[in-house]
């Protein structure tokens, strides 16, 4: 008895801390399921556009209207809607999250239905020059028990920081709420980033906010943050 008393003590002492059920819920959700269109609302504090997005359709040609009419913006603004049209992608599912939420993730407070996990985020493979900040970030994501799916994701910088020599962010954060999608996995409901420094002794302050809205089911399985 005394044996398996101890078996049972070192087998727990080795369980990793993604053993938290409710994180390997969002950590397992399935990569695949319907491909939705949809519209997406922009704004940056100086323009404002609506866009409808189609991720089934190829690279570079994803944005299928595109309003005001690309042709009769100028400078900065045509820019601005020249990188959307280019670099929109049309994943919306909130899972996507999952991978920048580490197994150490600390459960700091949870209600009958969700639990709140709080963590210095993980960097994705497709996550490029920003996953170089993320040590220097503070994470929280809301998952809902029952689903595994996020209900809200984000990522905030506690003080200014400096990801290089010349440049320094005093101010960053990164904010996700999610809803329910048709076949019941979430996707990305508000999306707002704003980003405050200097580089190369140049001041920048960016806002952006995307609103996903008018989901429209295009196929029927494929894998799905603007």
């Amino acid at each position: 008895m005394r044996r398996l008393i101890l078996i049972a003590a070192f087998a727990a002492a080795g369980l990793p801390a993604s053993a938290d059920a409710v994180l390997q819920k969002a950590k397992s959700q399935p990569g695949g399921g319907p491909i939705y269109a949809f519209d997406l609302d922009y704004s940056d504090g100086t323009d404002q556009f609506r866009m409808s997005v189609d991720p089934t359709q190829p690279e570079g040609k994803r944005v299928t209207r595109f309003s005001p009419d690309p042709k009769t913006l100028k400078g900065d603004s045509a820019k601005t809607a020249e990188r959307l049209m280019a670099r929109t992608e049309g994943k919306i599912m909130c899972s996507e999250f999952a991978g920048n939420i580490p197994a150490n993730a600390k459960r700091a407070s949870e209600t009958g239905t969700t639990a709140t996990y709080t963590f210095t985020p993980a960097p994705g493979p497709e996550d490029g020059e920003m996953a170089k900040a993320y040590k220097y970030l503070s994470g929280k994501a809301v998952i809902e028990k029952e689903t595994g799916n996020i209900l809200s994701f984000e990522m905030v910088a506690p003080k200014a920081f400096k990801p290089m020599a010349v440049a320094k962010v005093d101010k960053m954060s990164f904010k996700v709420a999610c809803k329910p999608a048709p076949d019941g996995r979430t996707h990305i409901d508000t999306f707002r980033f704003n980003m405050a420094g200097s580089a190369m002794m140049q001041s920048f302050d960016q806002n952006e906010t995307r609103k996903v809205s008018n989901l429209k089911q295009v196929a029927a399985s494929g894998y799905g943050a603007p």
